[in-house]
């Protein structure tokens, strides 16, 4: 065990990891029989040059990435710990760039080239409940960017009827080839320019009742 840990903290081992990592879920993703639950018509999202703040759950990570629309540049949020650069080169094999950093560390840098990003006409993909939880609590973080650039929020969710929970803190699923399989993309959902403290906690609140209730959704048509 030590030994894997030394490996996943090289640069080789971290590179080969993360093409395995892509790899699996790739193939998993592409496996799965797929149903799109329409709350918002997926050609909105597809076709316009529109720049989303898209979030998703971070225990829906294995296959959320394959799921966000290629027709644009995607900038991914991920911590810079060992795990996270394991990921972080997988979204990279998916054509995303990735933008490191968390709310211990380099969050201000980071929350900066976010803003940088959807002010050039880009998105970015955030887990608004990671890296370290709580589970499934929307942060801050995710609303002052969509204040502050004036960009919407756009949930995505999805469900399996056949999967894996990990025993971690947000009890990471991990969904068996060849399932059946729901998504949906959420209804765009924007931010005030100007709030209270009182306004951001409530908008918090609505959009984690909102990825709660798109989740709820999706994952009863797999039932």
């Amino acid at each position: 065990m030590r030994i894997i840990k030394r490996f996943s903290k090289t640069n080789f081992g971290q590179k080969f990891i993360g093409f395995l990592y892509y790899f699996v879920t790739n193939l998993i993703c592409k496996s799965i029989r797929w149903t799109y639950l329409i709350e918002n018509e997926k050609s909105n999202i597809f076709k316009n040059n529109q720049e989303y703040i898209f979030c998703s759950w971070h225990n829906r990570l294995f296959l959320g990435p394959h799921l966000l629309p290629r027709n644009r540049t995607i900038n991914a949020l991920q911590s810079s710990h060992s795990d996270g650069m394991i990921i972080s080169l997988a979204l990279e094999y998916l054509g995303m760039k990735v933008i490191l950093g968390s709310t211990k560390k380099d969050g201000m840098q980071a929350f900066r080239k976010m803003v940088k990003c959807l002010q050039s006409g880009e998105s970015v993909a955030i887990t608004p409940d990671g890296p370290k939880g709580p589970k499934e609590v929307v942060k801050e973080g995710i609303i002052k960017l969509a204040q502050i650039t004036q960009k919407p929020i756009i949930p995505l969710v999805w469900s399996t009827n056949r999967y894996k929970v990990i025993n971690s803190w947000d009890n990471f699923i991990i969904p068996f080839p060849f399932s059946k399989g729901v998504y949906s993309f959420g209804n765009p959902i924007y931010i005030e320019e100007k709030m209270n403290e009182e306004a951001i906690r409530k908008a918090k609140t609505n959009l984690q009742h909102e990825i709660q209730r798109l989740t709820e959704l999706v994952s009863n048509k797999t039932n």
